[in-house]
């Protein structure tokens, strides 16, 4: 039974069983260590999984506006809307404190920055998805197997 090695730089290798062979050893070795590259390259399905998760971690990061940070999470955009409606229904135009995506609050804060945030956030989310769609037609293809060459919006 052949016994397997790593190298210093973490590649597998055929032990000493082999190395009786002339040449069969290398072969070996270059073939094992293409069947562990393979082996661990991600599916297609785990490529388009992580493409969507990485989309949503970039929608989390939200927009700027006046200085002020609003998340882009789902749970941030109910928030925004239901702040949005309840100052209309009220005929507010400022919220006497404002709580931000940082933690930090804020006096007299203008409604209308939060719309504009809200809306901002809408345009990012779909020109992320917009992204998503490209790179994931690129996965399906093969032409996309690193994630690490994504850039997003």
């Amino acid at each position: 039974m052949n016994k397997y090695y790593e190298n210093a730089e973490g590649q597998l290798f055929v032990g000493p069983i082999l190395a009786n062979h002339t040449g069969l050893t290398e072969i070996t070795k270059a073939q094992f260590n293409q069947i562990i590259a393979d082996r661990n390259k991600p599916t297609t399905d785990q490529l388009l999984q992580q493409l969507t998760q990485a989309r949503k971690e970039q929608e989390t990061q939200g927009v700027t506006i006046n200085d002020i940070r609003y998340a882009g999470d789902p749970g941030n955009r109910q928030a925004l809307q239901e702040a949005i409606s309840f100052m209309d229904y009220a005929g507010l135009a400022k919220f006497a404190r404002w709580k931000d995506s940082d933690n930090v609050f804020h006096a007299n804060h203008p409604l209308a920055d939060v719309r504009d945030a809200y809306r901002a956030i809408g345009v990012h989310r779909a020109q992320l998805i917009a992204a998503e769609g490209e790179y994931a037609t690129q996965i399906a293809a093969g032409t996309l197997t690193d994630l690490s060459e994504v850039v997003w919006p």
